[in-house]
């Protein structure tokens, strides 16, 4: 069984990519989806007909869910045995400490494939500076590094992150296309690069993941656009604390859709159906008693 991790920040784009992959590649994949939040919101877009979702919610795999972690891979591997395993973490766990705690596992059949990470370029300056140890973790441990969210970014401003992320890891592979335009033959190769058994780079930080507070609920009350609008603005300007990342599904004016927001850009799409509202946010000194109220 292979194991390909798909790292990022909070709001990077990595379901997103897996589900690209998964059009891309006609092998049947098993999807290891950790949400840090209590209710999993991602697994419902994961809806491709190759993909088997297993969801861990309420922690992280690096560090508070370790033993279930590797207790879930074991369990993969003995009653699936897929050829791939991707695994999703949550955007806050620290890469070398998940890579490490998949080492642990005694399984000579499991290999690591080399990690691929996204970074969403319109958060990246602020984020490196307020979550500096994660991205340099992941940027030291990750062999492959996807720029996302391209669309209204200059060649220049493109480039100066580009330099940026060399300074941390001068050996990445650094792609500066939008990935939807590479060919089947471009995903494949993900799946046949081993990871390098390199030790693991962590000794600039104790730390192991970033301490932020995550709140969910089912049973939404927003019903029309408008509410919609205004709850997402005030996500942004900061009325319920300081918001890195809220998701959610929604039935508004009678039509479901979900709503991803990050950093302080926002984006709604009509979706066919769903299970059920839900939402999900992250941040820190988030006013719960009014978030209960949505």
């Amino acid at each position: 069984m292979k194991i390909l991790l798909v790292s990022g920040f909070l709001g990077a784009g990595k379901t997103t990519f897996i589900k690209e992959m998964a059009k891309n590649i006609n092998l049947e994949f098993v999807v290891l989806e950790n949400e840090y939040a209590d209710i999993g919101v991602d697994g419902d877009f994961l809806d491709e007909k190759n993909l088997n979702i297993w969801e861990m919610s309420e922690g992280c795999i690096c560090c508070s869910m370790k033993g279930d972690f590797k207790s879930s891979i074991k369990r993969i591997y003995s009653e699936i045995n897929p050829e791939y395993l991707i695994i999703e973490p949550t955007g806050v766990g620290m890469l070398s400490s998940i890579i490490e705690n998949i080492r642990e596992i005694d399984n000579n059949d499991i290999e690591i494939l080399s990690p691929i990470t996204l970074i969403d370029i319109t958060s990246f300056n602020e984020y490196l500076e307020t979550f500096n140890n994660f991205f340099i973790d992941n940027l030291k441990n990750t062999g492959k590094v996807i720029l996302t969210k391209l669309e209204n970014s200059s060649h220049f401003e493109i480039e100066n992150i580009k330099n940026e992320i060399l300074k941390i890891n001068n050996n990445l592979e650094i792609l500066t296309t939008d990935y939807r335009t590479f060919p089947k033959k471009w995903f494949g190769e993900i799946l046949n690069k081993s990871i390098d058994n390199k030790i693991i780079d962590k000794n600039f930080s104790l730390k192991t993941h970033i301490n932020l507070r995550a709140f969910s609920k089912e049973n939404i009350n927003l019903k029309t656009m408008d509410e919609l609008g205004l709850f997402l603005n005030k996500l942004v300007n900061g009325d319920f604390g300081k918001i890195y990342r809220a998701k959610g599904i929604v039935k508004i004016d009678g039509y479901w859709g979900k709503f991803n927001l990050v950093y302080k850009n926002f984006e709604m799409e009509p979706i066919t159906d769903a299970k059920g509202p839900k939402i999900v946010i992250i941040g820190n000194n988030l006013d719960i008693e009014n978030l209960k109220n949505i």
